[in-house]
């Protein structure tokens, strides 16, 4: 099931004693007289919330219908949707991106984790990747090795999202159905798998984030939907029927442990990195072949 993201299995993360977390200061009691005494000791012992470096910049997708899927897929049969406006990162988040959210506190800001996300934190206080997203790599590359929480926590602190399955999908290809972001047909030039002819597998890299050539990125102009890394959706995978999701900013529900990527990687041939190719993964899955952009609701 794994064998496309042709990374070694994640390294065992030693677990490190759950970090204690801060208790709020107490309050004085809010008595009549005593209201700006209580907020000048709360200003002065409460440290300020520091906020994650945000996305470089994110496109317009207007709201419409569109045909999702492709009978190539048998997880992903063909589904009219509808959405609602929404913005989305123009690249993937990148590892100086991401280092900025840590050094701001990522790990230790909790309203930033879902509850499930929390309970993986207890186990994991500094994360999972951090030697693996590093190693050769400069802070223009996409962020990797992130699992699904971190990347929900990295979203959050930038008042954003992971994109949603139908989200994403309508991002990559537009409205036409076509199987990559540029068009239907392969691309040697794009950073999909290695060796640049098609069965001539070397191992390569992630390209920069924001480094793609023009014909190659998506109807929208985003760069990096096919190829470079596969990006975490807000979506639960099913194998079936899109698990019972459709109509109107479909969603899919939580009713199974895994998660939906998207986009294939370097590592990958050009089947998985098409449009509607979709890969389960648990949201604890590390990999140097994972990352992921954010999303917005449009006001």
């Amino acid at each position: 099931m794994f064998a496309l993201l042709d990374s070694p299995p994640p390294a065992t993360v030693a677990h490190h004693s759950p970090r204690p977390h801060p208790r709020s200061p107490r309050h004085p009691p809010f008595r009549a007289g005593g209201i700006l005494v209580a907020l000048a000791i709360w200003s002065a012992v409460s440290p300020p919330v520091a906020r994650a470096e945000e996305p470089t910049d994110a496109v317009l997708i207007p709201a419409g219908s569109f045909t999702r899927g492709s009978a190539r897929e048998p997880d992903a049969p063909p589904q009219k949707v509808t959405l609602s406006a929404f913005q989305i990162g123009t690249t993937e988040v990148t590892i100086d991106q991401f280092s900025a959210f840590k050094a701001a506190g990522g790990y230790s800001t909790r309203r930033w984790w879902s509850a499930s996300g929390r309970a993986w934190l207890e186990g994991h206080p500094d994360g999972a990747g951090d030697a693996a997203r590093a190693a050769g790599r400069d802070g223009s590359h996409p962020v990797v090795a992130v699992t699904y929480f971190e990347a929900e926590a990295y979203c959050a602190s930038v008042g954003a999202r992971l994109p949603t399955e139908a989200e994403w999908e309508r991002a990559a290809c537009g409205t036409d159905d076509r199987r990559y972001p540029w068009g239907d047909t392969e691309s040697e030039t794009a950073r999909w798998y290695a060796g640049g002819k098609f069965g001539n597998i070397v191992r390569v890299d992630t390209a920069p984030a924001s480094e793609q050539a023009e014909s190659l990125r998506s109807p929208d102009g985003l760069l990096h939907m096919a190829g470079n890394v596969w990006e975490w959706t807000a979506d639960h995978y099913h194998a079936t029927n899109w698990g019972g999701a459709s109509g109107r900013n479909p969603k899919a529900t939580p009713d199974t442990p895994w998660r939906s990527l998207r986009g294939g990687s370097y590592m990958n041939l050009p089947s998985y990195c098409s449009c509607q190719h979709r890969e389960p993964a648990r949201p604890d899955r590390v990999a140097l072949t994972i990352g992921f952009r954010c999303a917005w609701d449009q006001p």
